[in-house]
C-alpha cells in the first residue's frame, strides 16, 4: 500500500511498533517498505471489511511504502482510497530504473506510463518486517542492515544549567516512559536503539544529581542516583536527534554554540520554562518534576518521531 506522507500510516495501522515509528519518521519519504503487524485489525473502520483487508494485507501483515517522488506524492495525495501497487517489473526480473526499461518489460501489459525521470536512488527499496519479537531485514536494498540500525537509533538529550536537577530528572523520567512504551527494562533501551542523556551548559563533569532530585524522580518511578553531570559540547549536540531544553534561555544558548542545530532544539514545554528548583527543598523539586513529567507526557509522540 502506497501512502503520500509518513502521517498516513495511521490510516492503516493504529498500534505502530515504536521502532517502526522511529524508522518511518527518519526514512520516509524514501526507499523503505515496512511490513507491520495488524493482528488487532486495520485502523480505519472503512477498512474492516474482510474483502478490503484481503486486498491490502497478507494474513496479519500490511506492507506500506511512502515514495520520495513528487509526481507520485501528488497523485497519492489526490486519492482518498487505498492505493495498492507493485514494482514496475515482472516477478523475478530486475527492477527498472527508467521508463524505457519499464516499457521493455511491460509494453502491452499496462495502459499508461507516466515518465517523471529515472529513479532517484537507483536501487531497490529495503524491506523491513516488524513484529512482537523485534524487526528483521526481509530484503536489503538502498539501505543495508547497518544503515537501518542507524536510522532506528534515536538519541534524545535534555539540557539545563548545571545538569544536577532538571535535566537529570527529565532524562530519568523519559527513560521510564520509553521503557514502558517498548515493554522493556530501562537498562535495555540502548539495545532497542534509544539513547537518552542529559548535559548542562555550565556543568562540571562528574557531579551527582542533588538528593532532592533523586528523591523526586524516584517518587515517580525513575532512578537517577547513578547520574554524573557533564558539560554540553558540540559533539553532544551533533550526536542528538532531539534536544529538549528546560528554558527558552537554554535554547538560545545551545543555538549560540550550534546555529545549525535549530531544527532539532526545542523547549521541553513549548508554553513555559521549567523553573530551577535548586535549594528549594522537596516540595519545590516535586513541582519541577511534575512540570517535567507532564511536558514529557504531552510531547512523547513527537519525541518518539
Amino acid at each position: 500500500v502506497h501512502v503520500a506522507s509518513p502521517a498516513d500510516v495511521k490510516k492503516y495501522v493504529a498500534d505502530i511498533p515504536p521502532q517502526a515509528g522511529v524508522l518511518i519518521s527518519k526514512a520516509w519519504p524514501g526507499p523503505v517498505t515496512v511490513l507491520l503487524p495488524i493482528s488487532k485489525g486495520l485502523a480505519g473502520p472503512a477498512l474492516h471489511d474482510k474483502r478490503i483487508r484481503d486486498r491490502l494485507c497478507e494474513g496479519d501483515v500490511i506492507g506500506l511504502r511512502c515514495p520520495d517522488e513528487p509526481v507520485a506524492t501528488a497523485m497519492l495525495s489526490g486519492v482518498d482510497a487505498p492505493i495498492v501497487a507493485p514494482s514496475a517489473n515482472l516477478a523475478g526480473q530486475p527492477s527498472p530504473r527508467t521508463a524505457e526499461e519499464v516499457l521493455a518489460a511491460l509494453d502491452g501489459r499496462i495502459d499508461l506510463l507516466i515518465d517523471s525521470g529515472p529513479t532517484h536512488f537507483g536501487g531497490d527499496s529495503t524491506i523491513v518486517r516488524f513484529g512482537d519479537g523485534g524487526w528483521e531485514i526481509v530484503r536489503a536494498g538502498v539501505y543495508n542492515e547497518r544503515e537501518v540500525k542507524r536510522l532506528m537509533r534515536m538519541s534524545l538529550l535534555f539540557v539545563c544549567t548545571g545538569n544536577t536537577c532538571r535535566s537529570p530528572m527529565a532524562a530519568g523520567l523519559a527513560k521510564k516512559l520509553f521503557a514502558e512504551q517498548f515493554g522493556c527494562a530501562v537498562g535495555e533501551l540502548r539495545q532497542m536503539g534509544v539513547h537518552v542523556g542529559s548535559a548542562g551548559l555550565y556543568a562540571g563533569d562528574g557531579g551527582r544529581a542533588t538528593p532532592d532530585a533523586v528523591s523526586a524522580a524516584r517518587r515517580r518511578g525513575a532512578e537517577i542516583a547513578r547520574h554524573r553531570s557533564r558539560k554540553l559540547t558540540l559533539d553532544l549536540i551533533n550526536d542528538a536527534d532531539l534536544i529538549c531544553c528546560m528554558t527558552e534561555a537554554h535554547v538560545r544558548a545551545v543555538l549560540q554554540v550550534a546555529p545549525a542545530a535549530a531544527n532539532k532544539v526545542r523547549r521541553l514545554d513549548p508554553s513555559t520554562d521549567v523553573f530551577d528548583p535548586i535549594g528549594g527543598g522537596a516540595r519545590v523539586y516535586d513541582l519541577a518534576a511534575e512540570m517535567i513529567e507532564n511536558a514529557l507526557a504531552r510531547a512523547m509522540s513527537e519525541i518518539k518521531s
